[in-house]
Formats: C-alpha cells, sequence, structure tokens
C-alpha cells in the first residue's frame, strides 16, 4: 500500500504522520504485514508520569519503551503478519519482562540473532528477533545465531523447540549452547515445578515469613540430592538505607579506605570552600590541608557535620565518607544486650558496630567490612522514626530482625563471576544484600560455595537474570542440591581454605594462585554435584 507524500512538509510539522488516516485502507484489511524498528531503550524511570498512565490504560501496564513497542507492533500486524525489532536482551530472562516473554512466545518466534553490544554509546547487550503473528506449531524450532564474537560472521547454533522455552521457569530464553542445553536437560522441568509451585509464596520476605510453617515442613522433607529453590531454604534480604552515610557511617582507622579519606577530605574540603563560598576564616588562615593536620578525627568529624548542616547533606559529594574511628570505639557485638542492637547503645559506650556497606573490591569467601556505623540510641531512634518518609536525608530501614546476624552476603554488581562471602554480625545496608540459611542441611558455608561457583554464576546468567546486577529475588531462584553430611565436610574443608587464605594481612602472589586452585576445585565438583554432563 502505498502513500504519497510528495506535498508533505516534515520541517514545517514534525507530525506529520497520520497513519492512522493515510492508512485506514491497511487496518480495514487487517493490519501490516511487517513491522520492522529500533524502538527506544527508554526505561520506566524516564517515563512522564502522564505517558505513564496513558500506557496503563491502554496496555495494563507501563514498562519500558521496548516492551510497549513490542505489544504495539504485535496489536498492528495482519495475522501471518512479521514483527521484526532490534531490543535490549534483557528480556530474555528478567521478571519485569515476563509478559514481552509469554507475548512473544504465545505466536511463532522465527530467530534470535544475539547481537551482543554492537553500539559504542548503548550501554546494553542487544539482540534481533522475528515473530510471525500465528499460533506456534507442534514442533516448531527457533533459529539462533550468535553474533556475540563477530556480526558478520555469526555462529549459527542447534535449532531450539520452542516449547523449551515455555518449559522453563518464568519462560526464560536461553541461549541453546551445549552447557545450556545440558543444565535444561538436568534441571528445567525441575526447577520450573518448583518455581510454579513456591514462588507466591518466597518471592519476598513478608511472604517467607507468612507462610513460615509450610515452608519448614517442606525443608524437614528434603532428603541428600532433592533440589530446592534457595528461597525455600533462607531468609533475609536488603537492609538499611540510611539516605546520609556520611552523618552515620565511619572506616576503620587501620584500613587502606581511612588512607583515602586523609587523601581526600583536604581536597573535599577546598572544593567546598570554593564552591560554596565558605569563610576562609573556618581554616584559621591555613590550607586545608594543614588546618586539617591540626584537628583530632573527632574534631574533624565535627566540622564535616556542622558544614553538611549548614550548606546540604551533598556538600562533599553524595555518600562520601569522612570520619575514622579507632578500634577502641567500636563496640563488641557479642556483648551487647538485645535491647541495644534493637534500639542503640548509649553514648557514653562505644558504640559504632560493624556495617556491611557493599564491596566495590568484589571480594569472596570473607572480608572483615572496613566500615562502621554510629549505632547510638540517638542515631537508631531517628532511623526507625524517620523511615520511608518522603524528603532528603530520610532513612529506610529494611529487614531490622536480620541485623546482628552471621549470613552471606554478595556484591549487586555480578561481573564474570558472581561475588559472595560469609557476612559477620553486622548490620548491613541495601547494597549488601544478605540471606542466613533456615535448614542444617544447607548451612551457610555450603550455600557461599554454590554461589562462588561459575555454574551458578552461569544459570544466573542464563536462566535468571541477564544483567548486570545479582538481586535478591535472584538469588532465591538459585536451585540447590541438597548434600549428603560426607559431602559437607569436604566442602567445609574447601571453604575454610578459602576463608583461611583471605584472612592474610598481607597477602602474596602465592595465596592468589591458591585462590585460584580453590576456584577451579570449586568449578568442578559443582559440575559433578550437580550432574552436568558435557561431551567435552
Amino acid at each position: 500500500y502505498k502513500v504519497d507524500l510528495s506535498d508533505v512538509n516534515v520541517f514545517a510539522n514534525p507530525n506529520f504522520f497520520l497513519w492512522h488516516t493515510w492508512f485506514s485502507e491497511v487496518f480495514a484489511n487487517g493490519g501490516f504485514d511487517i513491522v520492522i524498528g529500533n524502538p527506544p531503550y527508554i526505561s520506566t524511570k524516564g517515563v512522564d508520569k502522564d505517558d505513564k498512565k496513558m500506557y496503563e490504560q491502554e496496555y495494563g501496564f507501563s514498562d519500558d519503551t521496548y516492551n510497549l513497542f513490542t505489544h504495539r507492533g504485535l496489536r498492528l500486524l495482519a495475522p501471518n503478519g512479521c514483527l521484526c525489532l532490534i531490543t535490549p536482551k534483557t528480556f530474555w530472562t528478567i521478571q519485569t519482562k515476563r509478559n514481552m516473554r509469554d507475548l512473544i512466545l504465545s505466536y511463532q518466534l522465527d530467530y534470535i540473532f544475539d547481537t551482543a553490544n554492537p553500539f559504542e554509546s548503548a550501554m546494553v547487550d542487544t539482540c534481533v528477533f522475528q515473530v510471525i503473528k500465528r499460533k506456534m506449531e507442534p514442533g516448531h524450532k527457533v533459529e539462533f545465531l550468535d553474533g556475540s564474537s563477530s556480526l558478520s560472521e555469526p555462529i549459527a547454533l542447534p535449532p531450539i523447540e520452542q516449547k523449551m522455552y515455555l518449559e522453563t521457569q518464568s519462560s526464560v530464553i536461553f541461549k541453546p549452547t551445549e552447557f545450556n542445553l545440558a543444565v535444561y536437560r538436568r534441571l528445567g522441568s525441575t526447577v520450573k515445578k518448583l518455581y510454579d509451585e513456591w514462588w507466591d509464596k518466597i518471592s519476598t520476605s513478608k511472604k517467607i515469613a507468612q507462610y513460615a510453617d509450610e515452608l519448614a515442613a517442606y525443608r524437614a522433607s528434603l532428603k541428600p540430592g532433592d533440589i530446592a529453590l534457595l528461597g525455600c531454604l533462607t531468609e533475609g534480604g536488603q537492609g538499611l538505607a540510611t539516605a546520609n552515610n556520611g552523618k552515620y557511617v565511619a572506616v576503620r582507622a587501620n584500613t587502606k579506605w581511612a588512607d583515602n579519606i586523609r587523601k581526600s577530605r583536604p581536597k573535599k574540603l577546598e572544593a567546598a570552600i570554593t564552591r560554596y563560598r565558605i569563610p576562609i576564616e573556618r581554616l584559621d588562615g591555613l590550607s586545608a590541608n594543614d588546618f586539617l593536620a591540626t584537628k583530632s578525627e573527632a574534631e574533624i568529624a565535627a566540622l564535616f557535620d556542622s558544614l553538611k548542616e549548614e550548606y546540604g547533606r551533598d556538600i562533599f559529594g553524595q555518600g562520601y565518607l569522612f570520619k575514622i574511628v579507632e578500634e577502641a570505639e567500636i563496640a563488641d557485638v557479642d556483648t551487647l544486650t538485645e535491647d541495644e542492637k534493637e534500639n542503640g547503645i548509649a553514648s557514653d559506650k562505644p558504640f559504632y558496630v560493624p556495617y556491611d556497606k557493599g564491596d566495590k573490591d568484589g571480594n569472596r569467601w570473607y572480608l572483615e567490612t572496613p566500615f562502621v556505623i554510629a549505632w547510638s540510641k540517638e542515631n537508631v531512634q531517628f532511623l526507625k522514626t524517620n523511615s520511608g518518609k518522603k524528603g532528603e536525608g530520610m532513612p529506610v530501614v529494611r529487614n531490622p530482625q536480620f541485623y546482628f546476624r552471621e549470613g552471606f552476603c554478595w556484591s549487586d554488581i555480578k561481573t564474570t563471576y558472581i561475588k559472595c562471602r560469609r557476612k559477620g554480625k553486622s548490620v548491613n545496608d541495601v547494597k549488601s544484600m544478605s540471606l542466613y540459611s533456615l535448614s542444617p542441611q544447607v548451612p551457610e558455608f555450603y550455600l557461599i560455595f554454590l554461589i562462588n561457583s561459575s555454574f551458578i554464576s552461569r544459570f544466573v546468567e542464563d536462566f535468571i537474570n541477564h544483567t548486570q546486577t545479582f538481586q535478591i529475588n535472584d538469588a532465591r531462584q538459585i536451585p540447590v542440591i541438597i548434600p549428603t553430611a560426607e559431602e559437607l565436610l569436604q566442602i567445609k574443608e574447601v571453604v575454610m581454605q578459602a576463608i583461611s587464605v583471605k584472612r592474610m594481612v598481607n597477602p602474596t602472589h602465592l595465596s592468589e594462585k591458591r585462590l585460584e586452585e580453590i576456584q577451579r576445585q570449586v568449578d568442578q565438583y559443582i559440575l559433578q554435584l550437580y550432574r552436568i554432563e558435557l561431551s567435552n
């Protein structure tokens, strides 16, 4: 169908494309034969509120624009029409794109071309997919091209039956590599069954508490060799968001982070004086470096706190930490009363406590957190009283029932592998998501062992969440093999060796080599434990 646009002045009227009118005959006959495009990759956060309401009225949801374009594109097609789009490939796995997967897989998915990241300016990996608007025929296979290494010479992977995607948990779409197909054969139907049965009961901390008795009975029924979702075996979640770390959080004096603060404080102070036109008399006529050198840590903390109060929370940069404390100022958690843990410590005692604040270095197995938080009665009262309130500096206190418990945590940003480590008796923040075992059959050291394996990282990447973040709900979907007592003894020895190496005061090249050996041992053991059979 052709439209004469010769008389249209595009520049005079940028909204000239009256497709409803010009293509009315097309829709009278059922729709377009093909819709092809590169929709915008705009997240929900970048969408106007009025537009969100419009999308919800029109589609029943408001989400990233490429999801909306996919739904709209299929609406515009005639029966047997073709939709071909290039979009982020995050829709393959993540929960928020389940509706997009369900829509695509309800029709005939012809092919997927994994283009990885072909655009220099784009921050996400992409793919091209083609869907035919007709019911999937039995036995239909999806062609899969892997262009992640070369767009011009993509690797043709074995075609995969479309129904296999419908037989995975949450209908995830995975690349049909030898490894993924082996994982699917071993775990696909089992994990889908577990997911369908339990996900609505373990998707939040509140639901885990709500179904505590049912989950306890289920855990008691598990035997070595059984598979269970991690969310059925643990409790926990995100922690405290102070919204003003500079006020509450400090660094231990004998750490490299404290050295970095000592170097950065004079620069931060000079920059603030210049930007906010703070009277230089505040420095007694000295340079920032010389002035701070004359002050105690308590005096420096008081100065920076007073400037934040006067000129704004972010005067030194959002989240900047400037306080340094000695070990004598840190409370012994084992001696704290339940009241002190819950309501804070009197100010005449050491009131700083360990604070797991995430780990940008990505340590695995063990890290003695360099951070502490001022857990005074005054601070705890403010945090609890103002939790969830709107406004700058208003905190959110999440899952306080788990504070000061030993468990395991991980870095929320995953690169090649997930970085999991033991969590000590500390308060944890929103970036240090933590879980705690509820089953003696799967102690924390065993779960750290599993999550630090390359197998679990690959499983998460291809079957749970194909993004750079690893969230609490991703962890809850991990399939866990219930080990035997003998297996636990072997695994505990390996984990203790890794922790012992990580606790070395002065790590050496040899200690790094030892960790690499342990990692190879872990990866080999896990494949045997999960009985993943590969041809190589």
